[in-house]
C-alpha cells in the first residue's frame, strides 16, 4: 500500500513539474467534454420539464383525425364524453399560432384558468382579456393594462391583466392565454376545439379509451376519433428526443475530430523532457510496471480535473450565462440569446462518461509511449 501511495504523490509531483503539459491536456480534455456536457444537461432538462407539463395535465386528449394527423373537434359530443363511467370532467382547449405583430406567438383558448387578484383571491379569466409571456411582451414593448390585435382577427381587441412567468416553461415565453370563446373567435372555429381535455379517476384510462373507440359507426361520414393517453403523449416526446440523436452525433464527430491533435499533443508534446525523466527513474531504480503504474495515475488525475471543470464550466454556462450560444441546437424557434431561463438537468451518467472518456484519451496518448520508453535502456532515454 505504501508503494502505490508513494506512486500517486510522485503522479502528482509529475503534474505539477510539468505544469505547461498538464494545461495543454486539461485544455485539451475540455475542449472535447465541455460541449457534450452542456448538450447533456440542456436535453435532460427539456425533456424533464416536458414530462412534468404532461403528468400534470389531462388524462386524455381527444381529437379528430384528419390525414393521419390532429384536425379539430365539434363539442356536440363535449357532454357525451364528460358521461362516460370514469371521467370526472371534460375540457374543451383550442392551441394554434398566429402572429402578434410581427412575433408568432402561441395561442392557447381554455375556460379553465383562474387568476389571483390583489386581495389573493381567486377571478376566472374574463372575455377579452389575456395573459401573456414575459418574453413575448418586451419584445413587443407591452405592458399590463395594454392592448393587443390579432393578425387573423384584428377587428377584437384584448386587454393585458398579467403576465405568464418565463420559468414556469420553455413554451411559456411566447404563449398567449385566453378564454375560450375567445379562442374560437380568433381562430374563426366557432363550435369546434383543437382537442377535449378528459380528466378521469386512477385505473380508468385504459376503459374511457376503449369507450371512446367505439364509438361512431362505420357508415358514419365523420373522421374518426384519435384518442391519446399520456403514455401516448409520452411516448411521442421520448421519440422526439431520440430524434435529436443526430444532434449528439455531431458532438461525438467533433470530440473525436478534437481527440486526434489531442492524442498527437500528449504522445508528442514534451517528449524528450519526459524520456529523459522515465530515464532518470530507471536509472534510480524504478521498474517498468511502476513507471506506467504512476503514468496511470497520472492520467487518471487529469481525466478527472478535465471531466470535473467540464461539469463546473457547463454549470456555468447553462446557469449563469443561460446557455448563450447551444440553447438553439435542443429547443427550436429561439434566438441565440434565449429570453427565458433554459431548463437544464445535471445527471450522474454524463459525468461519468465523460470521466472514462478522458481516461481513455489520455490512456492512448501516453501509456504506450511511455512503455517503449521504459523498456529502452536508461542511457538511451537519458541522452
Amino acid at each position: 500500500m505504501q508503494l502505490h501511495f508513494n506512486l500517486f504523490i510522485q503522479a502528482v509531483l509529475s503534474i505539477l513539474r510539468n505544469r505547461d503539459r498538464s494545461l495543454v491536456v486539461t485544455g485539451c480534455l475540455l475542449a472535447v467534454l465541455l460541449p457534450f456536457v452542456t448538450a447533456m444537461a440542456v436535453s435532460e432538462g427539456v425533456r424533464e420539464q416536458a414530462s412534468l407539463s404532461i403528468d400534470n395535465g389531462a388524462d386524455l386528449y381527444i381529437t379528430r383525425a384528419q390525414y393521419g394527423r390532429n384536425g379539430p373537434i365539434a363539442l356536440d359530443k363535449l357532454a357525451e364524453f364528460a358521461e362516460i363511467p370514469g371521467v370526472v370532467k371534460a375540457v374543451p382547449r383550442i392551441s394554434g399560432r398566429t402572429y402578434l405583430g410581427e412575433e408568432l406567438a402561441v395561442v392557447v383558448g381554455i375556460d379553465s384558468v383562474e387568476l389571483l387578484d390583489n386581495k389573493n383571491k381567486r377571478k376566472n379569466l374574463s372575455s377579452g382579456e389575456v395573459l401573456i409571456g414575459h418574453a413575448l411582451a418586451e419584445r413587443l414593448e407591452l405592458k399590463k393594462g395594454d392592448e393587443l390585435r390579432f393578425f387573423l382577427f384584428p377587428a377584437m381587441p384584448f386587454k393585458i391583466v398579467d403576465f405568464i412567468d418565463g420559468d414556469l416553461s420553455i413554451w411559456a415565453s411566447s404563449l398567449v392565454l385566453l378564454t375560450f370563446n375567445d379562442a374560437a373567435t380568433i381562430f374563426k372555429l366557432p363550435g369546434f376545439a383543437s382537442e377535449i381535455l378528459l380528466y378521469s379517476r386512477p385505473g380508468t384510462e385504459a376503459n374511457i379509451a376503449e369507450h371512446l373507440s367505439s364509438l361512431g359507426k362505420p357508415w358514419d361520414m365523420i373522421p374518426p376519433l384519435r384518442i391519446q393517453t399520456k403514455s401516448i403523449v409520452n411516448q411521442y416526446i421520448n421519440r422526439g428526443f431520440d430524434l435529436q440523436a443526430g444532434v449528439f452525433f455531431l458532438f461525438y464527430l467533433t470530440a473525436f475530430a478534437l481527440s486526434i491533435p489531442a492524442l498527437l499533443i500528449l504522445s508528442g508534446f514534451g517528449r524528450g523532457a519526459r524520456r529523459k525523466e522515465i530515464g532518470i527513474l530507471k536509472a534510480t531504480g524504478w521498474q517498468t510496471l511502476e513507471v506506467l503504474e504512476m503514468t496511470c495515475i497520472e492520467n487518471i488525475l487529469l481525466a478527472l480535473l478535465g471531466s470535473m471543470l467540464a461539469v463546473v464550466l457547463a454549470m456555468l454556462w447553462l446557469k449563469a450565462f443561460n446557455g448563450i450560444g447551444i440553447a438553439p441546437l435542443f429547443i427550436s424557434g429561439i434566438s441565440w440569446i434565449p429570453e427565458f431561463k433554459v431548463p437544464s438537468l445535471f445527471t450522474p451518467m454524463p459525468v461519468l462518461f465523460s470521466f472514462l472518456f478522458g481516461i481513455v484519451l489520455t490512456m492512448l496518448g501516453t501509456v504506450i509511449t511511455t512503455w517503449k520508453t521504459a523498456i529502452t535502456p536508461p542511457l538511451t532515454t537519458m541522452n
